[in-house]
Parts: C-alpha cells; structure tokens; sequence
C-alpha cells in the first residue's frame, strides 16, 4: 500500500467515525457518498472485468499472429476505460508487463475512460448551451495527452523503441478525434453516445450474467475465484472513494483562502478551482458545478478532464489493487502531466470573453 493511498483510507475511517458521531464532523454525508458509489461500480465494472479476464487470454494468440504494428492490447486501451475492462483486456493481450501497464492502465485510465465514460457521460449531462465551452477544452486536453503518454511509458519501463510503436496509434486517434470534434462535432458527439451507451449495456448484462452464475452454478460464465476478485476490486475502489469525498469536503471547508487565491492566480472565479479539485476524484462530481464557473473555468476542467479526472478516485484504488508500485508512479507521471498540460493550454489560450469552440456553433440553446 502507498502512502496516498493510506491517507485516503485514513479519511474514509474519519468519515466511518462521523457517521458513529451522528455527524458531528460534518463528513458523514461525503462518506455516504462514497459508498453510494459502489452499486454503479459493480454493475457496470465487475461482469466486465470477469468475462475480459476469462475470455479475452485464447484471444492473444490469434491476435499477435495478425502482425500488427502494435501490440494487441492497445485497441482495448483506447476504447474502454481501465476500471471497465480496460485494464483486464489488455493485461491478457499484452506481449509483455510493461505494455499491459502501458496500454491497460495508461492509456486505458486517459483516452479509453474519456472515449467510453467521461465524455458520453458529461455530454449526457450538459445542457447544449454548455457544451461549446465543454468541447473546447476537450480539445486542448487531447492535444496534450501523448506528451503525458509518452512520459508514462517511459516511467513504466517501456523501452523507446516500443513506446514509439505503440504511441503513434494514441496520437494518430487523437488527432482524428480533435478533428472530428472541431469539423463536425454533432457526428463524433453522435458516434461516442453510441460507444458509451452500448458499454454500459454490455456492463448491465454481463453484471447479471455474473450474478445468475452466482445463484445457479451451472449457468455461470467465470469461475468462482474471478466472481471473488472482481468483487474485492470494487470494494478497494469504494473504500478509497469514500477517503476522496471525505477529504475533498475537508479541503473545500478549511481552504477558502488558499481556493481564492488559486483562482486569482488562474483568472477564473473559487468554482473553476473547485472543479479542479472535485475532478481530480471524480469528474462527475465536477459536472454539477460546471454551470457556476467562468468561460476559462469551464475549458480549464473539461481539458483537464481528459487525462486528469479520477487520479486520486476510484482509478488510483484500482491501479493500486492490479499493479505495483513502479506502474502506480507510472500512472502518476501521466495523468498528471497531460493534465496539467492541458490545464495549462486552456489557460493560455481562453479568455473570459465568450466564445464557441472551434467549429461549432449554438442556435437556439443548442448546439450543431
């Protein structure tokens, strides 16, 4: 266990105190929170992570022998997030640990959770006069995120030449998504609702296959110990979760001065910073703030989205539950680079003079 993630646990146990207090500490609600999360972590998290790891190892064999020019693992980075199958998939595809890092949890945790999960779900949030500001900063945040790749994988141990093989397919894929955000963003807002509903369709059904095999072992998919290690993810997961809501109420209570001056520093109003925060565990708590910000403040956190959203949430406990300690400071170097790249983008190039993203445009409170 790593230090952080000590200190999350430290504060999951203040808020299990609070909650014994009757919430006299005024943590008790956040820890509540956090373990509201669990149901949505298991149903959409577990039957995936069961059938990736049971079914997808017959598969690597196939796959190498199709002579890709990169390894088998990475499609499965760049289209599921690591928490829903990303990381499974690709631990079973990869030629190598270092690749299953690379792809499974790198990539996995940046353009895989922002192709199937962070951008469906906001755009599904948003109302449409919201999401000219909101794809903007998507755009700055895909620019920036092969730099924190490339610095991920050297952190993991990739050797040169296999990060150069296996980065140019991220970056090919993220400069068609910055462009097809930018020249026709009704069709690639269209085609990635559609991804994301239909993992989270996949992760439903396969949720309740497991759970069918469960109760009646004969029709069961996965072996039992698979069914018993999902389950023990999900709930390292939600005990870090709760250490995040509690600590992020805590900061945002005791910290106003430091928050304000944040903000001064970055030309944005407190909420812009508050996302911030809240992004880093969770981008969907950072959604209902979204409104209250600045123009800057909205680009800021959706291009900060992209790579650095979930870095101290649930991503980090199960990074933290699959892999060691030189992948997890891998996972660190990348999430917080790109983000902080990004971040530093949004800022640069956005003022608090409103204006659409490039290429598109609002008509009526919506956006085409």
């Amino acid at each position: 266990m790593n230090g952080l993630i000590a200190l999350l646990l430290a504060f999951a146990a203040l808020g299990a105190a609070d909650k014994l207090l009757g919430g006299r500490l005024g943590v008790a609600e956040e820890f509540d929170r956090g373990l509201a999360a669990m149901g949505g972590l298991c149903c959409s998290m577990s039957g995936i992570y069961c059938a990736a790891v049971t079914v997808l190892p017959g598969m690597a064999q196939a796959l190498g022998a199709l002579g890709l020019p990169f390894d088998p693992s990475l499609p499965a980075g760049m289209l599921l997030a690591v928490d829903m199958g990303g990381w499974a998939a690709a631990d079973a595809l990869a030629a190598g640990p270092a690749l299953a890092v690379y792809s499974g949890l790198l990539v996995a945790s940046t353009l895989g959770c922002l192709v199937s999960f962070s951008l469906p779900v906001a755009l599904g949030s948003l109302p449409g006069r919201e999401v000219p500001g909101y794809m903007q900063g998507v755009l700055w945040g895909v620019i920036a995120l092969p730099a924190g790749l490339a610095a991920g994988g050297l952190a993991a141990g990739l050797a040169p030449g296999a990060l150069a093989a296996n980065l140019w397919p991220v970056a090919a894929l993220c400069a068609v998504l910055a462009a097809c955000l930018r020249l026709c963003p009704r069709v690639c807002v269209g085609a990635l609702h559609v991804l994301g509903e239909a993992v989270r369709w996949l992760g439903i059904l396969l949720f309740c296959a497991m759970v069918l095999g469960v109760f009646w072992p004969g029709a069961a998919f996965v072996p039992p110990e698979v069914v018993s290690e999902a389950l023990v993810i999900v709930l390292r997961i939600t005990a870090v979760v709760c250490g995040s809501q509690v600590a992020g109420r805590i900061a945002m209570a005791r910290g106003g001065r430091w928050i304000a001056a944040a903000a001064r520093r970055l030309g944005t109003n407190e909420y812009g910073v508050l996302g911030l925060m809240v992004s880093a565990v969770s981008s969907v708590s950072m959604l209902p703030l979204y409104g209250r910000m600045d123009v800057r403040g909205k680009v800021l956190n959706a291009a900060f989205t992209v790579a650095g959203s979930f870095v101290l949430g649930g991503q980090l406990a199960f990074v933290t539950s699959v892999a060691g300690g030189r992948a997890v400071a891998a996972y660190f170097v990348c999430k917080l680079l790109a983000g902080a790249l990004a971040a530093a983008l949004a800022v640069k190039f956005t003022s608090n003079n409103p204006r659409p993203a490039p290429g598109v445009r609002e008509t009526g409170g919506k956006t085409t």
